[in-house]
């Protein structure tokens, strides 16, 4: 936006939240390790793991495990270990790994994690995940809230196709008891060890179920490690590596040399997943999804269902969706979720005050993306997005030289997403056309997404502008299919831009 910040002018009487008591990582790096699994001779998996009761032993995910290969890991970021599998829990997940016989001692200063709380975690409290996101060369934290689902069990929170892949290979349980979280965790944090705020291990990260552009994550109650300590089980079970859908917490890496510490940590450099960030707001590519993926997965396709619907029925243009791919960005600590066109870019620009998408190409579709975190609780929530509907839509009526825009009451409409939080689609149309650079005549199209809780209001904004001799060129041939779009490419690329930017626009959502 031109400023931003004038857009929540309205908004900026509200006080900050107090914080409460905060967990002290320094309390446990020492406890955490990288895992490295070696796959094929090309390609190795990266997950979480943590030291426990002994500095030889660490816990982490079985499902991160290979059947081939070997398996190291890295203490306090300094020394690397080969280890071997100790122990399996095959119901919950779980594995023990060892430093094998005859390789250095481990560095003194690791710190293993000697015992686990199994109390009632409260509804909606925070907990912290520890790991290293996508390989990346130092650890780093999330912070989640523990969510609600009853009972508690992967069977509550699993579709059946997933069910059916869960049979199949016999792991996760699916009468597994869970702790679910509002949150999701990043790839890589497969095996990370998840604490509440006295700094009490509490379970180990686990699952990320797709839900649109988002996950459903849970944690293995740390009470399971007991019975992995437990377990008399070695191997890994049959038909081990034929399950992946779950398991978004994980991360792999390409592999160019054995053996060879120094070239994998330059891997690692080079696979980390730089955020982009402001003081309040930091988003990692976390995925890269097709647009049928996240439809179907998706809660709330409607308004992307309609808008294909009416293009093909109405205007007769049939778009190629197959090939529309995004790539996934969340901001964990915030519970934000955004999805990017595939050949566009995030940035944070100075001069709009917002987080923009770029693609190079000056031609008014432009999408901007604007948080604020204060304390919402007392906030009526209707009133804020009429008020900052209205806002906007000034903003860009005084942008374009037009009198004004009316909203479209077929796409506009809210949801409740869980207890004290909505989400709200608003779709605006230009009171007038304007004349574009190229001479034709465009209606300006102004898609709105507004995230709001007690926390927090984040909003992806688009400006889609629409030219009217498109559509009448559609309508005197008839129709245009732009699967084969012959000598119609340039149109057809300009009206998917149009469809990716709206879907990109409408799955903007909380991240879990």
């Amino acid at each position: 936006m031109k400023n931003a910040t004038q857009i929540f002018l309205i908004l900026m009487s509200f006080s900050f939240f107090s914080k409460g008591q905060q967990f002290d990582p320094d309390q446990i790096k020492n406890s955490l390790v990288r895992v490295v699994v070696t796959v094929n001779e090309r390609e190795s998996k990266v997950l979480t793991g943590f030291v426990w009761k002994t500095p030889n032993q660490v816990v982490t995910s079985l499902h991160g495990m290979s059947k081939t290969g070997s398996i190291k890991v890295l203490y306090m970021n300094q020394a690397w270990r080969k280890v071997k599998i100790k122990k399996v829990y095959q119901k919950a997940d779980l594995v023990l790994l060892e430093v094998l016989p005859g390789e250095p001692a481990v560095p003194i200063g690791v710190a293993p994690i000697n015992n686990f709380h199994v109390g009632p975690i409260k509804f909606g409290s925070d907990v912290y995940a520890f790991g290293y996101n996508s390989g990346a060369p130092g650890s780093s934290s999330r912070i989640l809230r523990k969510g609600d689902v009853s009972p508690e069990t992967l069977n509550s929170l699993i579709p059946a196709k997933d069910k059916a892949a869960l049979a199949k290979i016999g792991f996760p349980a699916l009468d597994l008891n869970i702790l679910y979280l509002e949150g999701s965790l990043l790839p890589g944090f497969s095996g990370a060890p998840v604490f509440d705020s006295q700094g009490r291990l509490i379970g180990v990260g686990d699952g990320g179920l797709e839900k649109g552009a988002s996950n459903v994550s849970w944690i293995i109650p740390a009470k399971y490690i007991s019975e992995l300590e437990s377990s008399t089980i070695t191997s890994l079970p049959p038909n081990f590596e034929t399950l992946s859908q779950l398991f978004s917490a994980d991360v792999r890496i390409e592999t160019v040399a054995e053996n060879t510490d120094i070239v994998e940590e330059k891997l690692f450099k080079q696979t980390y997943a730089e955020p982009v960030e402001t003081d309040e707001f930091e988003f990692y590519p976390t995925k890269n999804r097709s647009l049928m993926e996240m439809v179907e997965t998706s809660d709330d396709p409607e308004n992307l269902m309609k808008f294909a619907d009416e293009l093909e029925d109405d205007i007769k243009i049939t778009l190629d969706y197959e090939s529309m791919r995004f790539n996934i960005f969340e901001d964990i600590n915030n519970g934000v979720v955004l999805a990017i066109p595939e050949e566009q870019e995030l940035i944070y620009s100075n001069e709009e005050e917002a987080f923009q998408v770029v693609s190079g190409i000056d031609d008014g579709i432009n999408i901007y993306h604007i948080g604020l975190k204060d304390d919402f609780s007392e906030t009526d929530f209707d009133e804020l997005l009429t008020s900052v509907g209205a806002l906007i839509n000034a903003n860009f009526a005084e942008r374009y030289g037009l009198s004004g825009f009316t909203i479209d009451e077929e796409y506009s409409y809210t949801l409740d997403f869980g207890p004290d939080r909505k989400i709200a689609w608003v779709l605006s149309a230009a009171n007038e056309g304007i004349t574009g650079q190229d001479g034709l005549t465009y209606v300006v199209y102004v898609y709105m997404t507004v995230l709001m809780s007690r926390e927090k209001t984040f909003m992806s904004i688009a400006t889609i502008p629409i030219p009217a001799e498109f559509i009448i060129l559609t309508a005197t041939l008839g129709g245009l299919d732009c699967t084969n779009p012959g000598i119609y490419g340039q149109q057809c690329e300009y009206m998917e831009k149009v469809f990716e930017t709206f879907s990109a626009t409408h799955l903007t959502t909380f991240a879990y």
